[in-house]
């Protein structure tokens, strides 16, 4: 079941952040989405938060998908993509006629589900990770053109 987010999710969603990105800082990260992020989807399955997707509104015609994650064991089962294709539908809601993403050049799970729901890849950001990989700037075009 996807749903929002709620107050009672927050250790979860700390938990996969921090097994899925940052082992060493998750706490301010969610920080961060909750400051600053409109909206927070997470996948329930069985009163356990197993997923989450968070997105923003960057202007009135732009949205993004700032982190999206599903926990390592109960990945390819859809999860990811039933989240990502709430977030769209919510932006898409919002009358957002384009949904940006950035996602590691290394991660090719990701940029194939991206590509499936309509993603493309606009540009490579050099050194855009802490660690110095890049990230493809990848950008949903919601009018059909």
């Amino acid at each position: 079941m996807i749903r929002e987010y709620s107050v009672r999710d927050f250790k979860d969603v700390l938990e996969i952040d921090k097994e899925v990105f940052n082992p060493r800082n998750p706490s301010f990260d969610m920080f961060v989405y909750l400051t600053y992020c409109n909206d927070l989807f997470v996948a329930d399955i069985g009163n356990k938060v197993v997923g989450y997707v968070v997105t923003m509104d960057v202007d009135k015609v732009t949205g993004k998908i700032v982190s999206i994650a599903v926990r390592k064991e109960f990945r390819r089962r859809g999860i990811g993509e039933t989240l990502l294709r709430r977030a769209i539908e919510r932006l898409k809601a919002k009358g957002k006629n384009k949904i940006a993403l950035e996602v590691r050049t290394s991660n090719k799970p990701a940029q194939e589900l991206y590509k499936k729901l309509g993603f493309k890849i606009v540009e490579t950001i050099p050194s855009y990770y802490s660690d110095g990989e890049d990230a493809y700037y990848m950008v949903l075009n919601l009018t059909g053109q």
